[in-house]
């Protein structure tokens, strides 16, 4: 069993709503399903498992509008933050959830989406995980997003706590060249019609397992790399 994070950060474009929050949310439980081959239900958090079955978010379509309107009267209550996520009612060893979260007055735009994939080793690869960061990525302007696995983060493994960590593979905002990099795996452009609008860094070629000290080696030496280029931003930053 594997455990994968995925967490990006960006600012919208459009307005923050509901209807948002939910659009993103199912594109991401599209994306899951494509990564595992499944095809899931998925459910409000914030209820017992039992209860949790009673109300379904998404049923292999975009939430209908009971859902929309139930949503809109629970997003009033925090307005304008939004912290609001969906879960698939699995057991534990393959229990996925996403969560979208805007929670600075500051700057309501700014947006996290935090993702949890639980599966077996041989539900995955490294060209399915670079997918689903590339379409993660793909239709947002700036973003910074980045996969870990088996606790890196939340073991603290990063070198630097107070920067967005590498873990298996990180995109950025940027055009990276290989020889910028020689310790990573793998440098994969991500295109914008022709032109290259940011990089996956990967750091293992094998699944990245959180708790391997030669993988946690890895992405280290990647995030003291791209630190001293310039390009590992801080999490305030983001």
């Amino acid at each position: 069993m594997i455990r994968i994070s995925a967490n990006a950060y960006y600012e919208d474009t459009q307005t923050p709503s509901v209807e948002l929050c939910l659009d993103e949310l199912f594109y991401i439980s599209e994306l899951i399903d494509v990564l595992l081959g499944t095809k899931k239900k998925w459910y409000e958090k914030g209820y017992s498992r039992k209860q949790a079955l009673d109300h379904i978010v998404f049923n292999h379509k975009k939430a209908e509008p009971r859902v929309i309107e139930r949503w809109r009267s629970q997003v009033k209550k925090n307005h304008p933050l939004i912290i609001e996520g969906v879960w698939d009612g699995e057991v534990d060893s393959k229990i996925c959830s996403i969560n979208y979260i805007k929670k600075h007055v500051d700057n309501i735009k700014k947006t996290n989406l935090d993702v949890s994939i639980t599966c077996n080793e041989t539900d995955i690869s490294i060209d399915k995980v670079v997918a689903l960061l590339t379409s993660l990525v793909c239709d947002k302007g700036r973003i910074y997003a980045s996969i870990n696995t088996n606790g890196y983060w939340n073991n603290e493994c990063n070198v630097f706590p107070d920067r967005i960590c590498v873990g298996w593979m990180i995109y950025i905002p940027a055009i990276i060249l290989p020889e910028l990099i020689p310790e990573a795996a793998k440098i994969v452009p991500i295109f914008d019609s022709e032109k290259q609008k940011g990089t996956i860094v990967v750091s293992t070629e094998e699944i990245f397992d959180g708790n391997n000290k030669d993988h946690i080696g890895k992405a280290n030496d990647i995030e003291i790399r791209l630190l001293d280029l310039g390009l590992l931003p801080l999490m305030t930053e983001l």
